[in-house]
């Protein structure tokens, strides 16, 4: 009796549709503006600009209610603004990095419904509902990475 071969029709390479997310792609800023960590406390002191902001918000999805909560200011204010303080500046930069590792692992798509998910892991909280705090943020980034690892928690 003959033995049946099966073929498989696979990619030896797992390839991308799109290339990886960056923070640069977020926050709309060159390259060098984010690039060592002096670099970027000079960034966040002169400011995030107003197109920052509107390309996290495009590409996170969040409405002008949740940046403002997660920004710390009034919806009237993220409408009046042209340059964030530092503050601001730097609490776009963290929300960016949540959102460069969540799409580069999850797609655009699945890490804004990855976002809306109770998670057992986190206290059966949201993701959403952290990204006011910067711990919050760091409890997320710290989630995603055990994911990317395929650490189950």
């Amino acid at each position: 009796m003959k033995k049946k071969s099966s073929k498989v029709n696979e990619p030896a390479v797992a390839s991308y549709e799109k290339a990886p997310i960056t923070l640069h792609d977020i926050l709309d800023v060159d390259v060098e503006s984010l690039s060592e960590p002096l670099i970027r406390v000079e960034t966040f002191r002169n400011g995030l600009r107003k197109n920052s902001f509107e390309s996290l918000k495009e590409i996170s999805g969040l409405d002008n209610h949740t940046l403002a909560a997660a920004l710390g200011v009034s919806t009237k204010t993220l409408q009046r603004k042209e340059i964030f303080d530092a503050t601001q500046s730097e609490k776009m930069y963290k929300l960016a990095e949540i959102y460069v590792l969540g799409t580069n692992y999850f797609g655009k798509e699945g890490f804004r419904r990855w976002m809306e998910l109770p998670l057992f892991s986190i206290g059966n909280i949201k993701p959403i509902d952290l990204i006011d705090v910067s711990e919050g943020l760091e409890l997320l980034k710290a989630e995603i990475m055990r994911l990317q690892h395929g650490i189950a928690v």
